[in-house]
Order: C-alpha cells, then structure tokens, then sequence
C-alpha cells in the first residue's frame, strides 16, 4: 500500500499539460469581445466613396456617424457635397473623384464658422473645390488639429475692401499646404503652417506666437508677421511684399527674395545664403537687419542709431563689403 507521502511525490511529479481552449469553447461576450479587437487590429484603413450628386447630405451623415472601426478612413466624393461639416475624428481623407471632381457646399442659409470645421482631428483635402457665402472662410483649422491640403480651390471672399482668410489655423494647430494658389491664410493662436512645393499667390497673416516656414521655391504676393510670430523663406521662395510688426522676425535663406520691405516696433529681418532685397524699404522703431552672404539692392542710408543694421559679406548697390564691414552704408 502506497504511502500518502509518495503518492503526493507522483502526482507533483507528472507533467501539466493545459488542454487548449477553443473560441467556441468561450461564453458568448467574450467571444464578440475578441472578434472586435481581431476586426480593429486588421482594419487599418477603409476607403469610401459617395455620391454627392444623388445624396448632398452623404458626406455630412458619414462624418457625423462616426460608425467606421479604422484607422485611416480615405472618401471620395463626387458631386456637390452639402456643408457645413465639423471633422473631429482622426485618420479621415476626403478627396474628389479623378474623373469628376467633387465640391463642398454651403449655402446662404448655413450659418457657419467656415465650411469645414477641423477640430482635434488630423485631416487631408485633395482635390476639392469649396463654394461658400460671401465672408465665410473655406477652412478652419483649430484645438490641436493637423491639417493638410492639397489642391483644394474656394470662392471665399469680402463683402468689404478687406481680403477674407479662406483658410485659418489656430489654437496650436499646424497645416500643410501643396499644390495650393491664391489663398489668404492666417497663422495664429501659438500655430503653425508649412508651405511645401507648388505653392503660388499666397497672402499670408502670422500672429500670436505662430511660425510659418516656406520649404520651397513658392511664390507670396505678401507675407505680415506680428505679435512675436516668425516666418522662414527658404529654397527660392519669392515674396512680393513683407511686413515686419510687433516682436517678430523673420529670415530668408537659400536664394530667396524679397522686394517690399516694411519694419517696425523692435523687429528682426535677416538674409542669408545669397538671398536678395530689391526695395523698396520702410524702416520704423528699433530694427535688426542683417545681410549674411546676401544682397541689398535700392539700400538708402538710414539714421536709426538704436537699430542694429549689419552684413558679413555683404554686397549692397553693387558694392561688396567683405567680413562684417558692412553697417548700413549705401554704397555710394
């Protein structure tokens, strides 16, 4: 007869082996609890197409259900898509059909902050036209969104002398622009905005504490910065006209000109990397203006003693000053 002990020492002995257990084995909830989380894991992205010429509310619905389980939702619109429309979900691209390209539209009887309203949300536009009322905005950007778009055209204008921002970002968003033309632009509220290639006529307002840069050779009818904003032009850019306010500054680098310079109220101006200023110049209040490796051409002498205006090889009206010998001298 086998002791306790030993019996005990057997059975401590023999291999555990869990025998597997099946999904059908499982109750009920845990089972849907699964295949919901295998459906999230492996649906990464959805494509959507609407037809916005049989259904103008069908975009406006599809945003405002929110029923997809992805993580990237690309639609494609074609026809006239009824607005306005808040997006505040992230991972959505809304695009117009190849063949027919697509539109969103307000009418006069939708009060709106703009047509499309991007809140905490990360959203593409591609090639999409937006028809809106007179004085309101196409785009607005805000709450911590990020915002890109790409040949997106709109007929927002003033009913005054005042251009209209089509397009707004605020409230620490940051927007993408490619492929984009005529647009007027606002930067504010501790914001950001990249213009990247094929970027043409723009008027650009940065304010509050936001940045704007222009990454390539793109083309401004005017850039204004204020209120400790700054912008960057870099790789060619060209702005037509630049106004200076308010604790701002701003650099061109890179073969980039100006032509129209307006300073004032202790701002920074520099030029570097064989950029260009072709005039005219509006100094006011205490300014920095700095000539690295760059050109000045219409320079005029100015008696600002509390300014800081210099150049390290700087070539102004002709004349090249090597080192930092340069400190405002016109040349002539």
């Amino acid at each position: 007869m086998f002791s306790a002990a030993f019996t005990a020492s057997v059975i401590a002995s023999l291999p555990l082996q869990a025998n597997p257990i099946t999904p059908e084995a499982m109750p009920d909830d845990t089972q849907r609890a699964l295949y919901a989380d295998h459906k999230r894991s492996v649906s990464k992205a959805r494509q959507l197409s609407l037809n916005c010429h049989r259904q103008p509310d069908a975009l406006k619905k599809a945003l405002e259900k929110k029923t997809w389980l992805a993580d990237k939702i690309t639609i494609t619109i074609t026809g006239r898509c009824n607005g306005p429309l808040l997006i505040d979900q992230h991972g959505i691209e809304i695009i117009g059909d190849d063949t027919r390209r697509g539109a969103i539209v307000l009418d006069q009887q939708s009060p709106a902050e703009a047509a499309i309203v991007i809140q905490s949300a990360a959203v593409i536009l591609r090639d999409l036209d937006i028809a809106v009322p007179v004085d309101v905005p196409a785009v607005l950007a805000k709450a911590n969104s990020s915002v890109t778009l790409d040949k997106v055209t709109t007929d927002a204008v003033s009913s005054t002398d005042t251009p209209l921002e089509q397009l707004i970002v605020s409230e620490s968003s940051s927007l993408t622009l490619i492929n984009m033309t005529g647009n007027a632009i606002r930067v504010a509220g501790n914001s950001f905005a990249d213009f990247k290639d094929s970027n043409q006529l723009h008027t650009l307002n940065v304010s509050d504490t936001s940045s704007a840069q222009s990454s390539a050779a793109n083309q401004f009818n005017s850039v204004q910065v204020s209120g400790n904003g700054y912008f960057l032009a870099d790789n060619g850019t060209q702005i037509n006209v630049l106004m200076i306010w308010s604790k701002a500054a701003v650099d061109i680098n890179r073969k980039s000109t100006v032509a129209h310079l307006m300073m004032g109220g202790q701002t920074l101006f520099g030029a570097y990397r064989n950029s260009l200023i072709t005039g005219p110049y509006d100094l006011w209040g205490n300014v920095v203006f700095e000539l690295e490796h760059s050109t000045a051409e219409n320079w005029k002498a100015v008696d600002k003693p509390h300014s800081i205006i210099s150049g390290n090889n700087a070539t102004v009206n002709g004349v090249l000053y090597p080192g930092w010998t340069w400190t405002g001298q016109d040349g002539r």
